[in-house]
């Protein structure tokens, strides 16, 4: 294999992997809000009854300030809360959403 030969090939590859990451992105840039309906839960709830902390994202969210996405799950269920950071006295309790089925179907595994 000569120098040409191996560079053309990287470069095919290295083509394939900023489309493959391009069409992820732009996945994760569509509003997935549709996803998820507000639940009445708390997040103190949701951990008490066996959820687990599995991700923890730190969000601008312009004049409102950062916020914490705190996602958790348990089994097939799935739960995100939003903590906003704003310094404001008297915080209220992070808001929780929780991940709707597909197709609409209902699961029935709000957290009691």
């Amino acid at each position: 294999m000569t120098f040409r030969t191996a560079a053309h090939t990287v470069a095919i590859a290295s083509i394939a992997l900023l489309g493959a990451a391009s069409v992820t992105a732009a996945q994760a840039q569509t509003p997935t809000d549709n996803q998820w309906r507000a639940s009445q839960s708390t997040l103190s709830t949701l951990l008490q009854n066996g959820y687990k902390i599995v991700a923890v994202v730190n969000t601008p969210r312009g004049e409102a300030g950062p916020a914490d996405t705190i996602f958790v799950q348990r089994d097939q269920s799935a739960f995100k809360c939003i903590d906003p950071q704003g310094p404001e006295p008297g915080k209220k309790a992070p808001a929780c959403f929780e991940l709707a089925p597909p197709s609409g179907a209902t699961t029935g595994s709000e957290a009691k």
